[in-house]
């Protein structure tokens, strides 16, 4: 059992491991949301909008204070953190329109494979962008 917790001490101080951690906690949140709209018959695409809006504000407040640990602006901050949501969220718009519109895939299976897509959209842009000082982006 101790060594199971000096792996997890380790693992957790590297912020690919919390971003992980945000990312299963955000997934459950948000495709929780997508499904119990889906199952309430609410069209795919307000279902994904929805879960989206209550996906980015509970993975900001977790990333900005638990993966990233950032102190710098919020103002700043949120508006770089919304820009690269809402490039995800549009490729989620496009993704699920074909693989569900235009391909009938079931939009249970298509949801998952939306979130690999969009995780690793937002994985690249919140470390690259969102959660840089400021001084980093401007240069």
């Amino acid at each position: 059992m101790k060594d199971i917790a000096g792996i997890f001490g380790k693992l957790i101080t590297r912020r690919e491991f919390r971003f992980l951690i945000v990312g299963a906690i955000n997934t459950l949140v948000g495709y929780g949301v997508y499904a119990l709209l889906l199952s309430f018959n609410v069209n795919y695409l307000i279902s994904v909008t929805i879960s989206t809006i209550i996906g980015v504000i509970n993975s900001y407040i977790w990333n900005r204070y638990f993966t990233f640990k950032s102190k710098a602006r919020a103002t700043s901050e949120i508006a770089r953190f919304a820009l690269v949501y809402l490039i995800s969220y549009c490729f989620s718009i496009v993704f699920l329109y074909f693989v569900v519109g235009i391909f009938g895939l079931n939009p249970y299976i298509s949801g998952v494979l939306n979130i690999i897509a969009t995780t690793t959209i937002s994985w690249f842009g919140h470390k690259n962008f969102s959660f840089k000082s400021e001084r980093e982006v401007k240069s």
